[in-house]
């Protein structure tokens, strides 16, 4: 397992105070305000849902959070946020044959099953078009910048800010609890712009809280920030060929197996040299 915090730097309090005010202040304007224009639905008219909302407000995210906090106030570099150009091929290659397999086990149950491969209805009801672009809001958007944001440097700033005399395995806990916590959170503005009800969000906030957990292990076992964005976009995207429901657990169930052999697949010295 990685240790993200051995090479980055610390930040300020005041820095994280400001990131903490920019997910709220850019969460809410995101949802409750530029949901609701209707100017940039000429854009995705006009790139045929290639550009769809999600990109568009990630990228106000990718603007003010990640570029205007981490990057400008923090004054930290993308390979200290798990940006490492480096391993981008290798995340490329991990996510491709994650969906590659995913879609063969799910073509194959199918297969089992029903006797045929029934296409997903998706592909001619919204067009291939609009389901590609909404696989390139999260590789380019959403996942991007969550996986920045809440692994790749409130996971690592808070294990720093947590006691150093406290035992390694307490502070992992809570930095990864604390900072999957706050992801959790910075969904309610998304909640409320799509009427979920209070008594909804509880159980919706622990899900999350689970799934930033999850997406921490997955950096923090293979090192690559790269492939938890790969994972992150497909699971919430899976864009899947055969009608089934199974896509995104099974991919994640799949991704989960990866990450747990992981150290075995590679020699030490390159999980090391981050």
């Amino acid at each position: 397992m990685i240790k993200p915090w051995q090479t980055t730097r610390a930040v300020q309090w005041g820095v994280l105070a400001v990131l903490l005010a920019a997910i709220i202040a850019v969460a809410i304007f995101v949802n409750l305000v530029f949901f609701r224009l209707d100017a940039p639905e000429s854009i995705v008219r006009a790139t045929l849902g290639l550009i769809d909302w999600t990109l568009m407000g990630s990228a106000i995210v990718l603007l003010v959070v990640v570029g205007g906090v981490i990057f400008g106030l923090g004054r930290l570099r993308p390979a200290e946020v798990g940006l490492i150009a480096a391993r981008l091929p290798e995340a490329i290659v991990v996510t491709v044959l994650l969906w590659v397999v995913t879609q063969a086990l799910v073509a194959a149950g199918a297969w089992a099953s029903l006797g045929e491969l029934p296409i997903n209805p998706r592909w001619s009801e919204r067009g291939v078009t609009v389901v590609l672009g909404a696989l390139l809001a999260q590789l380019f958007g959403n996942a991007l910048a969550e996986e920045v944001i809440y692994r790749g440097f409130l996971l690592p700033q808070t294990w720093l800010k947590l006691p150093a005399h406290w035992p390694d395995s307490r502070r992992l806990l809570l930095a990864v609890l604390i900072s999957q916590a706050i992801f959790a959170l910075s969904h309610i503005p998304n909640r409320i712009f799509h009427d979920m009800s209070v008594a909804a969000m509880a159980p919706d906030m622990l899900k999350l809280l689970v799934f930033g957990a999850y997406y921490a292990f997955l950096y923090l076992r293979t090192g690559n920030l790269f492939i938890a964005i790969g994972v992150h976009a497909l699971a919430n995207q899976p864009a899947s060929i055969i009608q089934s429901d199974l896509p995104s657990p099974l991919l994640m169930i799949l991704a989960l197996l990866l990450a747990i052999v992981w150290p075995k697949l590679r020699p030490r010295s390159a999980l090391q040299s981050h």
